[in-house]
This record gives C-alpha cells, structure tokens and sequence, in this order.
C-alpha cells in the first residue's frame, strides 16, 4: 500500500465459485440492476460476508506484540460495521493471517472461503515496531479488502492524470515492452485498469480513502500526487455501513 511495500489482492480462478460462495454466504452480493432489472452475471457480484456474521481470525505465525497490532488496527472498522471479530486461538479462521516481512496481500472478502484450510487469506510484514503508523494504516487497508473493498484507485471515475512512461520506468518495465509483457501488464492490472462500473457497486471517487494507493508526484502529469492516507476516511466507513449494517432501530 505504500510505495515502498504494495499491497496485492488475489482473485480465485473459477467465477462460477466465487458467485456461488458469495451468494450463499450472503444474498445482497447477487444483485439487483436497478436499470435492467436482471440478476447480476457471474462476475458481476458482491463479495461481503453477511451482516451480523462473527469472522474468526487466526493467526498462523507472528508473536504476540504482532498479533496484538493486528486486532488494534483492524478494530478500527468495527465502529462502521454490522460484524464482530473473534480473534482466536489456534490456525482455523474464516481469515487466516501470516506475518510475512515485507508483503501487505489479502483475498478479497468471501473468496477466503474458498482458500485451502491450511493457507493464509491475508498477508502482514510485520512492521509494528518499525513504523507503527504506517503498519496502522495497511493493516486497516488489508481489512478493507478481507472486508470486500477493492483498491480506490482503480474506481470507474478515478481521475489520475498519470504519467504511464515514469511508472512503467521505476518499476522495471522496459521502454518497448509491448501489452502482453508480463512486467507491464502487472503494472497495468495494479494501477491503470480502472474496475468496470458495471461489474460493482460504489460511492464517489474517494482520493482520502484508505483503500488508496499513495500517488507520487514524479508519477504523474503536472502538481498531481496523493500523500499515503493513514486513516479511515468518512466514505470509507459510509460505504461499509451500507455494506454491513446495522438492525434498523425498534421504536416502541
């Protein structure tokens, strides 16, 4: 998530799966177009866990200072959602982390269920003492993602004027490399595709959320660069309200 150490999602291999795990586990992922009226295809899906749910979350290495970092910074997104976190012993979880130095990398939201049992569904470098602000901050983003949030920079309306040639350069891509390059089209996938706005719900480009990549200066045409975001912003915690929430209160 920072420029240093990016972190990266992972998607399963079958869409057909990941519909079917999504939709049992809660049915608002299968949605509704409010212009078609149709079901949603394949793909074109939520992935959040059902509001009400608790996540068990296990720990498969790390010490306890690590683990204890971990629950602080993820608990920041409890106040926004309909969902408990259990924290338990043992390596069985509906997310499994593993400390990792140097990598920030999660599944996204219901696809951990279909992660072997045995496998991690989240990955942290285990930067607490190091800096423990920014570890703070992409631990809340890898959350986000185990939540169902995808990054904010790939959104449909993301407006970043970047300069294709400098990123493609500080990240090895040779100056030739044509589009089935394997090195530019990581490049691409992590900052130039923008998600379809079709294929998902979402509230208005957010360049404060925390799902943000950091956007350097010399990466982009013109003044344009967006500092690292180490907090929730307010559309971050509206937009997982509307994801998770809450029993509409009884009145009497």
């Amino acid at each position: 998530m920072s420029s240093a150490t990016l972190c990266l999602t992972e998607r399963t291999v079958s869409l057909q799966r990941t519909y079917e795990v999504a939709v049992a586990e809660n049915p608002t992922n299968e949605k509704i177009s409010a212009s078609t009226r149709k079901k949603r295809a394949v793909g074109k899906h939520g992935y959040f866990w059902a509001p009400g749910r608790t996540l068990r979350i296990a720990f498969l290495n790390g010490d306890q200072a690590f683990r204890d970092a971990v629950k602080s910074a993820a608990n920041n997104w409890l106040p926004h959602i309909n969902l408990t976190f259990d924290f338990v012993d043992g390596k069985s979880g509906d997310i499994r982390i593993s400390s990792e130095p140097g990598v920030y990398w999660s599944i996204i939201g219901t696809n951990a269920l279909l992660v072997e049992a045995e496998d991690p569904t989240m990955r942290l470098s285990p930067d607490h003492m190091l800096a423990p602000a920014l570890f703070t901050a992409n631990v809340i983003h890898e959350f986000g993602h185990a939540l169902g949030a995808e990054h904010e920079h790939l959104h449909p309306e993301s407006n970043i004027p970047w300069n294709k040639p400098a990123v493609y350069a500080a990240h090895g891509v040779a100056e030739d490399a044509d589009e089935d390059d394997y090195a530019r089209r990581s490049v691409d996938e992590r900052y130039f595709n923008l998600l379809d706005a079709s294929d998902f719900d979402y509230s208005p480009y957010d360049p404060k959320s925390i799902m943000h990549y950091a956007v350097r200066r010399s990466w982009t045409h013109g003044d344009f660069k967006i500092d690292l975001n180490l907090v929730l912003s307010d559309k971050d915690k509206a937009f997982m309200a509307k994801a998770y929430p809450f029993p509409a209160a009884q009145t009497a």
